[in-house]
């Protein structure tokens, strides 16, 4: 009796005890599955955070890219506007420089004999441009200004070239002195003769020797092989002829001149190379 007594006190401890057990157990499952939730919704947080972030970046983008694409259609229409007007530019500007480039050539045809093969070159070279579909408006216009220019420069240039000239029914290899574009001479290569190009007559014609020593400096000074100096040398007068010898042409001679020049009847002038060309 006192045994079976004991056993049944001591039975409501133990079941005190494993319900303690128990019940700190299920805490400790309650918290882990407390804890395990709390990190998932923290892991859950943070991604709802990135997503977000990434929402207002990709509307920030969406909006840059509406206003860039706003940007392109106006540009886009003030394009097709433009493309429609060079249409009507080139339509206008290209009869021109062909004018332009007949007026050039006119020129050329007309105008002193001095560097021919290559001022004609240029020319044709032009004609080629202008008939090239490949070649835009733009090119054409600054290579046709680009020849212009170079015809300009001559004016304010000597040059030198060699070339065979028809002297006295004879072909004859010479030297062929430029100055700007108010004379030509020529002078032979052994030395011995010299002469100039008569404009009214287009042909040419001999000159006094003792002009030989001033057209021999300026062919060096041309060629940059002397340095720049005064030269003393037959020039026309604006408004009367180019042929040398004419007594309407007849005046004094510049004050430089050497004794037996003034006996021309030409004016002479001093004239210093500004550019030159072989």
């Amino acid at each position: 009796m006192v045994a079976a007594t004991a056993a049944g006190a001591a039975d409501p401890i133990s079941q005190s005890y494993d319900a303690t057990i128990e019940a700190n157990r299920a805490a400790r499952e309650s918290q882990r599955k407390i804890d395990q939730l709390d990190d998932q919704t923290r892991a859950a947080l943070e991604k709802y955070r990135g997503v977000l972030w990434q929402t207002q970046q990709q509307d920030v983008y969406a909006r840059q890219l509406e206003q860039i694409a706003a940007t392109q259609i106006a540009e886009k229409a003030s394009l097709e506007k433009q493309l429609a007007g060079l249409d009507v530019t080139e339509r206008e500007i290209l009869p021109l420089m062909l004018r332009m480039l007949d007026s050039l050539e006119q020129f050329v045809a007309v105008d002193q004999p001095f560097l021919q093969a290559e001022r004609r070159e240029r020319i044709a070279g032009l004609r080629r441009l202008m008939a090239d579909p490949g070649a835009s408006l733009a090119e054409r216009y600054r290579r046709l200004l680009e020849a212009y220019q170079i015809e300009m420069d001559y004016g304010r240039s000597l040059g030198a070239e060699r070339a065979e000239l028809p002297l006295s029914g004879t072909a004859k290899i010479v030297d062929v002195l430029r100055v700007g574009r108010g004379m030509l001479f020529y002078l032979s290569l052994d030395g011995e003769d010299v002469g100039y190009w008569d404009v009214s007559g287009k042909s040419w014609l001999p000159l006094d020797r003792g002009y030989r020593a001033a057209v021999r400096k300026g062919l060096k000074i041309a060629r940059e092989q002397a340095a720049p100096e005064l030269l003393v040398l037959p020039m026309p007068v604006a408004g009367e002829g180019t042929r040398i010898g004419d007594d309407s042409m007849s005046s004094p001679a510049a004050p430089n001149a050497r004794p037996g020049m003034a006996g021309q009847g030409a004016p002479e002038a001093t004239t210093s190379r500004q550019g030159g060309q072989g």
